[in-house]
């Protein structure tokens, strides 16, 4: 009898260790495997081999479309490499004065495939205020910068539709 009683133990033993193993491996991400040999009881990590491509130009305007609902400033947006060339490339010359004018922001804003960002001067929102608009569907950007009422539109691909509602949100 003892021995049944000492041999369901050992066996159940054995299940919950079995099941804490099942655990602890699956808990280890695919990006680095770790192998153990029973005989050194060694881990060697292993990592995945995966080639990365260079992102392509809609690619770099995840910024945009995954950051939704939160600030520029706090996802470091004019310090991304993409959209600072394509924003250069947009607005030219104006480029710096419009980040150095972008200090009271909102969220980045989405309706319908189309992203919003705003900032404007600290103490003169009225004075310098910038929008920039980012088509998903189309991987078009539109920036306007309105200097004292003086607005200059800029747009990539064309002018984005459907901004009317969103600009006065």
């Amino acid at each position: 009898m003892k021995k049944i009683i000492a041999g369901a133990f050992a066996l159940s033993l054995c299940v919950v260790s079995c099941k804490k193993e099942t655990k602890a491996e699956s808990s280890v991400s695919n990006d680095t495997l770790a192998t153990v040999t029973p005989k050194d009881s060694v881990i060697t990590p292993k990592t995945d081999s995966v080639a990365t491509t260079p992102s392509s130009a809609s690619g770099t305007m995840n910024i945009i479309t995954k950051n939704v609902d939160k600030y520029p400033h706090d996802i470091k947006f004019f310090e991304d490499k993409g959209i600072t060339e394509r924003l250069k490339k947009l607005v030219g010359a104006q480029y710096d004065e419009m980040v150095k004018n972008f200090n009271v922001e909102g969220p980045i804003s989405s309706e319908n495939g189309i992203y919003k960002l705003t900032g404007c001067k600290q103490h003169d929102c009225p004075g310098y205020a910038t929008s920039i608009y980012y088509d998903s569907k189309n991987d078009n950007l539109n920036v306007s910068i309105d200097k004292d009422g003086n607005i200059s539109d800029f747009n990539e691909k064309g002018k984005i539709t459907g901004t009317e509602k969103s600009e006065k949100k």
